[in-house]
């Protein structure tokens, strides 16, 4: 099915259309490094709500995507990396929501995981602003004060649910089908409502990240996903790219979620159980394909990641 052009402002030119009904669009993006889907709900005029299922690394927006809309995010699992204008970088996370304001400007989505599930819920303010005063008549909320208000000087907001408005967006990933749209007009009104009683102040002090921090924590990242087999120490990889040790490993947790140990161990576990499935070869050649000489370390390894020993795991999935 062919894309709209305003489909294609929103989600950029290479957007496919899997399903066009006439509450319900489904598209569907997919590069070298794998693939998205978002399943969107046309909830009110002006409001739509978006599942985003990611997993690939990043997703570029190539148009100008129109101003005046206003974004409300959360995240369910996974990582998404956060662009500011002045070069600055900021990483939502599980339970994370944000508020987003569209500025017109072009974009590019980072998934540090390559794994990303969560909520846009996509207001364009004149006309949802209409629907609002329709079913609040009395709320006397002002879509577009409440976004400035809590974007202030930037287009974006960030904080951690608490645990009412993680209560609200938790509903939305379990709903029966038969009233899923009904309901869906309940819960974004529930949550502009809250919205409305966040002040400023309420937003988290979070680490921000330099553009240079970032792009060296990137490479650190590809250098050690690209030579799995090689154990580097921390030393060796602060030395290597020119940062130093503590601010290495501070920023790669930012970026990734996990130390660079961690984050380097679940993905030879990952790496180790798609060669399980795909091949044939010996357990002990693919332990040594993921770094590890010791079979019985890297079966130890591979239980307290994946619950099952490589064994159990391959017949399983046998």
């Amino acid at each position: 099915m062919e894309s709209t052009y305003k489909e294609k402002l929103l989600y950029g030119s290479k957007i496919i259309v899997i399903k066009r009904e006439k509450k319900l669009n489904i598209y569907k993006v997919e590069d070298n490094t794998g693939s998205g889907i978002m399943t969107s709900y046309n909830i009110l005029d002006g409001i739509e709500l978006v599942y985003n299922d990611i997993h690939m690394e990043s997703a570029s927006i190539d148009l100008n995507p129109p101003e005046g809309i206003f974004e409300i995010n959360h995240c369910r699992e996974g990582r998404i990396e956060c662009e500011f204008k002045n070069g600055e970088f900021l990483y939502m996370s599980k339970d994370d929501f944000s508020i987003n304001r569209k500025n017109g400007t072009c974009h590019q989505s980072y998934f540090p995981l390559s794994h990303y599930h969560g909520i846009s819920i996509c207001l364009e303010i004149d006309k949802a602003q209409k629907e609002i005063d329709k079913y609040l008549p009395h709320s006397c909320i002002d879509l577009k004060k409440l976004c400035n208000r809590l974007c202030k000087n930037s287009s974006f907001m960030i904080m951690k649910a608490n645990e009412s408005i993680g209560h609200i967006f938790a509903e939305l990933y379990s709903v029966p089908e038969r009233i899923k749209l009904e309901y869906f007009k309940i819960k974004i009104l529930e949550i502009v409502l809250f919205l409305s009683t966040i002040g400023e102040s309420k937003e988290e002090k979070r680490e921000y990240y330099t553009k240079r921090q970032v792009e060296v924590i990137k490479n650190i990242q590809k250098q050690i996903i690209e030579n799995i087999q090689n154990r580097y120490t921390l030393e060796e990889l602060s030395h290597k790219h020119d940062i130093a040790l503590t601010t290495m490993k501070k920023c790669f947790k930012g970026v990734y979620g996990k130390s660079i140990y961690s984050y380097m161990r679940e993905y030879r576990m990952k790496i180790a159980a798609e060669r399980l499935i795909s091949t044939n070869d010996n357990i002990l050649i693919i332990a040594n394909f993921v770094g590890y000489e010791n079979g019985s370390k890297f079966a130890s390894a591979f239980k307290e990641i994946v619950g099952l020993s490589p064994r159990e795991f391959r017949k399983n999935r046998e």
